[in-house]
């Protein structure tokens, strides 16, 4: 009697520790699938910030060339308007 009982309770000091096991590796595995998720998340929040990055060094360039191409064209106006004084006080 006393040894079947010692046996039982083997038995389910054995299949205590076997869920157990199995149970922290059920958790390790959800730790490896999250810490994972994390790593892609963090991979495609570096890559938007990258593609902004270049959208708005893109559009800064864009800007800079317009703003030099009106200057210039403010430049050609102003050559011209100074040209045609001089040819009416001439003429």
């Amino acid at each position: 009697m006393v040894a079947d009982r010692a046996k039982q309770l083997k038995l389910l000091q054995e299949e205590e520790a076997i869920q157990k096991a199995e149970a922290e590796k059920r958790e390790q595995e959800f730790l490896q699938a999250q810490a994972e998720q994390e790593t892609k998340a963090a991979a495609a929040k570096r890559a938007a910030a990258k593609a902004n990055m270049a959208r708005l060094k893109r559009k800064h360039e864009l800007e800079r060339e317009a703003a030099e191409a009106k200057l210039k064209m403010l430049k050609i106006k102003q050559e011209a308007e100074a040209e045609s004084l001089l040819n009416n006080k001439e003429s």
